[in-house]
């Protein structure tokens, strides 16, 4: 109850701040005096910490008049500050149109203090020629910022009021003249030229308000049992949870349903009385001094029963509302001349329009059917013998790709290599000790290639030989003991020490021909007749230790028969198995070119395909396939690992398969039911 009563005393006491400057308009005086006080009451209504008024001089450019506790902005000390304020005051005087700017903005705009500025035009007839400037805490309330700069505007009114007294003028006799029906007929062309809600409200708010010379004009639009409030001049949206929306929509609704059109002037006599709360409540909201509700239907004409003539009047009208416009007017209580004339005028083309949107927003798949019907249209006349002949061409084409058959051809790349490979394994582990060939040299079977180093396997061979060597000579001295031994137990006894060396001497000379067997197996020999296919050995090899069964190097025999050693994707097997099936392996033809000899094109046969898949270095699921080779097919001077791109042919298919085979299995694999 304390709130209400707070904000209840608020409101009264901006509302006789606000006769005072409309008194303080009419009274007159020097500018100077006036605009001094007019900044005194404005900002003892707003609360605001600064104000200034600006005044068009000499050369366009905007000068100080006067101005109220300015330094505490620090606006004069900041040239970067005084540049973006004169090019928001620029703004304003260019269009018209008050604005207001805070840092916590969205708009991006660059703002000289931080405050909560607000800027309204003063205006002298038509032209602009000065901005009053109010600073205000930057952290006011969000939601009271439209109201602030409705209520600066509006008293901005009054001083532009009191700026046009001087050369005031009578209004026109008649609601045509004064170039009237120039701008209403552009209005009017302006309202049919959209059937989109949105768009036709704004032209109905923004240039009616124009046309009426009111200081605001609202459109608010009746959607079932609601009313919303669709467009007001001046807002590029409107917030539907402000209270002077709220209070316009509900006296919106309460005007709708009478039916009739009010205008309020001061006075409440002769208004319905559910009409009387809402309109004091709208009043007290926004402050305005004038407000006329003019009711906007939609008329339909009952069909005539089957007895009627036909030139008969229709037998009754039926009205369904639509809305209604609002307007306002802050300066003066009394409508300007010709008001109701022109704004009952505008109603009637309003409501058109606005019916017409309506109607045509409410068609069911509007976008579809709008796409269609542009569609339909696009074929006539000579259009439509194109279109024909493009189906034309079209459907020749797709019969083309399904009926027309073509080879299919599965793509792999992989090496032409000799058929007859042989590879060189270390035998036991050691270090490469010598290297006899080189990477390209020709060499035969048994050859010796490489000779490795084991200093374990040296050393149990010399300590092999030592010990034989002892037992041998160890031997002739029992043997001449045995002879001149004195006794038969004595003989006995070197006789089994004889023979337990000679045993000792079989066990060592075995052990060492094991291992002079594994030393002369370090000497690595070819396996086969051929060319060392392994270049830069002493780098790879020399003096590095090896294990056991590692690949030293490899021979291949490049006199005998050769072959190519593919990698085909593994999604391309099924291709190359219903053609075996079909063909026959041996069928299988395959095109390859050598990449240093891409200008020729040879020919080979299918001969062996994996049976399971591998990886690629790609690591990309592969199948290697091999092909064998013809002599009279085999490139001249072939070397062995050159790349090579082959092409399978895997029978006929469609052209269009053929072409576009890859989207269809793509679709075919990730699409599958």
């Amino acid at each position: 109850m304390v709130q209400a009563t707070t904000v209840q005393n608020a409101r009264q006491r901006i509302l006789q701040m606000a006769r005072e400057i409309e008194q303080l308009a009419q009274s007159g005086g020097p500018p100077e005096q006036f605009f001094q006080r007019f900044l005194q009451l404005l900002m003892s209504a707003l609360g605001s910490r600064a104000g200034v008024v600006w005044m068009l001089g000499n050369g366009g450019m905007l000068n100080r008049f006067c101005e109220i506790n300015l330094a505490e902005t620090n606006l004069h000390e900041n040239p970067d500050a005084l540049r973006l304020n004169q090019r928001l005051l620029v703004e304003v005087v260019s269009d018209g149109q008050a604005r207001s700017y805070n840092s916590d903005d969205d708009r991006g705009v660059e703002i000289p203090s931080q405050h909560h500025i607000i800027l309204a035009p003063l205006q002298n007839g038509t032209e602009s020629v000065g901005v009053v400037e109010m600073f205000q805490r930057q952290d006011c309330p969000r939601d009271a910022r439209p109201g602030y700069l409705q209520f600066v505007e509006q008293m901005c009114g009054y001083a532009s009021k009191y700026l046009e007294r001087p050369r005031e003028l009578p209004a026109p006799a008649s609601p045509r003249g004064d170039g009237f029906l120039d701008e209403f007929a552009a209005f009017v062309l302006s309202l049919q030229r959209s059937l989109r809600m949105k768009e036709v409200a704004a032209i109905a708010a923004n240039d009616g308000r124009l046309l009426l010379r009111c200081d605001r004009l609202s459109l608010a639009v009746q959607r079932g049992r609601k009313v919303v409030v669709q467009a007001i001049s001046g807002q590029d949206a409107v917030n539907q949870r402000a209270n002077l929306v709220s209070a316009m929509r509900r006296l919106a609704h309460q005007v709708i349903s009478t039916g009739e059109p009010v205008i309020y002037t001061g006075k409440v006599e002769n208004l319905a009385p559910q009409v009387e709360e809402p309109l004091a409540a709208f009043v007290q909201e926004s402050g305005s001094r004038m407000v006329a509700i003019v009711p906007l239907f939609e008329t339909i004409q009952i069909d005539t029963t089957p007895g009627d003539k036909p030139d008969a009047p229709p037998a009754e009208r039926r009205q369904r509302p639509l809305g209604c416009l609002l307007a306002e007017q802050v300066k003066d209580s009394e409508p300007p001349v010709q008001f109701r004339e022109r704004i009952d005028l505008i109603a009637d083309h309003v409501a058109a329009a606005l019916n017409n949107a309506r109607s045509h927003q409410q068609v069911f798949l509007l976008p579809v059917w709008t796409a269609l019907g542009r569609s339909v249209e696009w074929f006539h006349g000579r259009k439509l013998l194109k279109t024909l002949a493009i189906l034309g061409i079209v459907g020749a084409l797709a019969g083309s790709l399904a009926l027309i058959p073509w080879d299919y051809r599965v793509s792999g790349q992989g090496r032409l290599m000799p058929v007859v490979q042989g590879q060189v394994f270390a035998p036991n582990d050691g270090e490469v000790k010598a290297i006899f060939v080189q990477g390209g040299q020709r060499v035969v079977a048994g050859q010796p290639l490489v000779e490795l180093w084991n200093d374990d396997l040296q050393e149990m061979l010399t300590t092999t030989r030592n010990e034989l060597e002892e037992k041998l000579e160890s031997l002739p001295a029992i043997e001449s003991a045995r002879r001149a031994a004195r006794d038969r137990d004595e003989e006995f006894r070197l006789s089994g020490q004889m023979r337990e060396t000679e045993t000792q001497i079989a066990g060592l000379q075995a052990r060492l021909n094991r291992f002079e067997q594994r030393a002369a197996e370090l000497t690595v020999t070819s396996p086969i007749d051929g060319v060392v296919a392994t270049f830069q050995l002493e780098q790879k090899l020399m003096g590095r230790p090896v294990r056991r069964g590692e690949i030293l190097m490899e021979v291949m025999d490049d006199t005998g028969e050769w072959r190519l050693e593919l990698e085909v994707p593994e999604d391309r097997l099924g291709h190359m198995a219903r053609a075996q099936e079909a063909l026959g392996r041996d069928d299988l033809r395959i095109e390859y070119v050598l990449a240093t000899s891409a200008e020729s094109t040879y020919e080979c046969r299918l001969s062996e395909i994996a049976t399971r898949p591998a990886s690629s270095a790609e690591n990309t699921s592969i199948v290697e396939v091999f092909a064998a080779i013809d002599r009279d097919q085999r490139p001249p001077h072939p070397r062995i690992g050159s790349d090579v791109r082959a092409k399978i042919h895997c029978g006929k298919k469609s052209l269009g398969y053929v072409l576009f085979g890859d989207v269809i299995e793509f679709f075919q694999r990730h699409f599958w039911l």
